[in-house]
């Protein structure tokens, strides 16, 4: 009968102990965490929406006061402007201006008009203006008034001219568009107007003989009204007692969530205080102040969804945290695990991994346990086996060795004999000093290819050499070969085992060029450098190879025609020596064709 599973057994007998570890750690740390951060998210959520609502509400109050600061300096100048001898002579007195003491009326007026530039370099104040009325009309007109004094017709047809004729109100802070066009571009787009009656008495009755505007920005309350730090989602604006927008931090939400007066009496009662309505299907923190000496109120208005985004993230850095502990914690486990169990793993994968190859020894801990006991029995065990298999790798070594040198012993003797034929012929036809220079080119020759010390020699030496080989053989052939070589300065110092070149060229002369009828041509030895490999291209005008010979040219047998029989020998053996020293990959390439000559490559690595 089957046992069925029990996942408490499994956990206590079969699970690995790390695994143990791990899970048990898991455990630990998820159920208590995950119940704190279900109660403490109503906790956080208050907290998050108080603190920013707090912080919006000291923001409010500073933005109110710039604002109180701002309208409280426009009243002042115009309060101040009213109140100027020049001004109050001239309204009181319509022809104070032609009185006799001419003298006096000019430096009243030139103090009024130094008084009003003062006020012009002000910041806040974008211009200043009078209109009078008619009975005025000198003083309108008179340029050395500058543009100050303007006829009281320029205000017929302004929505604040409207008002003002209309109402019997003295003054008035106007919204952008109680203005004319003319005065938004050239003056400014919000301003406080004064009247000014006859004789300047308080009778209401009396008519308006002219009106002070002191004109400035809304931009002077932008930078106050901006929220700084609500990404875009709280905004601040001021309306007018007719519900005007005068200024806003951000025109798509101030007109997203713009309210009327009569709403933000209904919604907030008084002002002052943050409170939570629902607007257009949206739930709002709202607060109001009102401006001081204007009909105007700051509206603040925060979006309570953006506080819940930032509750999220909120909560989304603490899963963050919280997921770097559990991290800390696997990191933990696994490394009290780790001292327990991984010795033992290692002895497996290190098992797992030998075949062949060297067995790695284990770094042996100060353990003193069974598995520290087991640990030194494994390097035991490497060491003996590492010894067996180095003995193993020398051998093979000395068997390549042996394979090469009998390759290399194959090609001097078949130099040699052609070598010395060649010098017999010359002693035969009596040329002593040619077989003088004969015999001290091969001295030099085989004093290059005859050295014990080295398989391999730089690049410069086998250019000699093989140079040296064209030489002798232009001596007994009378100089029908020529040889150019090609090869940057930059390769010369690279080593090639000794006697690659010469038996190249040697099957170029003899089996090419002098297979032709005139028995002359030239063989060209170019070379460059490719990636991490050298590439030498040596290439004749002889009489080239059918498909036949070119197939069996680098193969051990000789090829079957027996005019080629031998020609292949120093070629095979070149061939076979530098695949054994670099391995497959390396070594020579031929391409030929019957008339055309033969190109053979040469790679060897860098």
């Amino acid at each position: 009968m089957k046992k069925s599973f029990n996942p408490v057994r499994y956990f206590l007998t079969d699970l690995r102990f790390s695994k143990k570890l791990i899970i048990s750690f898991l455990l630990l740390l998820l159920i208590p965490t995950a119940a704190v951060s279900v109660l403490m998210y109503g906790e956080i959520t208050d907290l998050v929406v108080t603190d920013t609502v707090n912080n919006y509400a000291q923001l409010s109050e500073q933005t109110t006061n710039t604002a109180n600061t701002i309208t409280r300096r426009i009243w002042n100048v115009a309060d101040m402007l009213k109140n100027d001898s020049y001004l109050r002579e001239t309204v009181m007195h319509p022809a104070f201006s032609h009185t006799d003491d001419i003298e006096y009326s000019e430096i009243l007026r030139d103090s009024f008009m130094t008084f009003i530039d003062s006020y012009k370099e002000d910041p806040l104040v974008k211009d200043i203006r009078i209109y009078l009325d008619t009975p005025y009309k000198d003083l309108y007109e008179n340029s050395g008034q500058g543009d100050v004094f303007q006829s009281m017709s320029l205000t017929k047809g302004t929505y604040w001219g409207g008002i003002m004729g209309t109402n019997k109100t003295d003054t008035l802070f106007c919204a952008p568009f109680y203005l004319s066009n003319r005065e938004r571009e050239n003056l400014g787009d919000l301003s406080y107007v004064c009247r000014i009656r006859y004789g300047m008495s308080d009778d209401r009755s009396e008519a308006t003989a002219a009106y002070l505007v002191v004109y400035f920005s809304s931009e002077s309350f932008s930078e106050s009204l901006s929220v700084e730090n609500s990404e875009g989602m709280a905004v601040n604006y001021i309306i007018n007692d007719r519900d005007n927008l005068i200024a806003f931090s951000d025109a798509a939400l101030a007109g997203t969530y713009f309210l009327g007066n009569d709403d933000i009496e209904s919604l907030m009662g008084e002002g002052g205080t943050f409170v939570k309505r629902e607007v257009i299907g949206r739930e709002i923190y709202m607060s109001y102040r009102d401006i001081e000496n204007t009909p105007w109120r700051l509206v603040s208005v925060i979006p309570a969804a953006p506080l819940n985004d930032r509750v999220h993230s909120i909560l989304y850095h603490y899963a963050f945290i919280y997921f770097i502990s559990i991290i800390i914690a696997l990191l933990l486990s696994y490394l009290i695990g780790h001292s327990i169990s991984s010795r033992i793993e290692n002895v497996i994968k290190k098992m797992e991994r030998t075949h062949h190859t060297k067995v790695h020894k284990i770094k042996e801990e100060s353990g003193k346990d069974e598995i520290g006991d087991f640990v030194l029995t494994y390097n035991h065990m490497a060491e003996r086996i590492n010894e067996l298999i180095e003995r193993q790798k020398e051998a093979a070594e000395q068997i390549k060795t042996s394979e090469f040198n009998a390759l290399q012993s194959q090609i001097n003797p078949h130099f040699l004999y052609n070598t010395l034929d060649m010098i017999n012929w010359l002693s035969l036809s009596g040329d002593s000093e040619r077989v003088s220079d004969a015999i001290q080119s091969m001295s030099k020759f085989y004093k290059l290819t005859l050295s014990k010390k080295n398989t391999l020699d730089s690049i410069e030496n086998e250019l000699l050499h093989v140079s040296l080989y064209v030489k002798l053989q232009n001596m007994r052939f009378d100089n029908k070969i020529d040889f150019i070589v090609d090869v940057p300065d930059t390769l010369m110092h690279y080593s090639i085992p000794k006697l690659t070149f010469q038996p190249i060229v040697e099957n170029a002369m003899i089996h090419g060029i002098f297979e032709k009828e005139e028995r002359s041509g030239t063989i060209v030895l170019t070379s460059w450098s490719e990636g991490n490999d050298i590439v030498f291209l040596i290439s004749d005008d002889g009489v080239g190879m059918d498909e036949t010979a070119l197939s069996n040219i680098l193969k051990e047998k000789p090829v079957a025609s027996e005019k080629e029989k031998g020609s292949n020998v120093g070629i095979y053996n070149t061939h076979k020596r530098l695949v054994l020293l670099y391995g497959q990959g390396y070594g020579l390439s031929y391409k030929s064709s019957p008339g055309t000559g033969t190109e053979v490559t040469v790679r060897i690595p860098m």
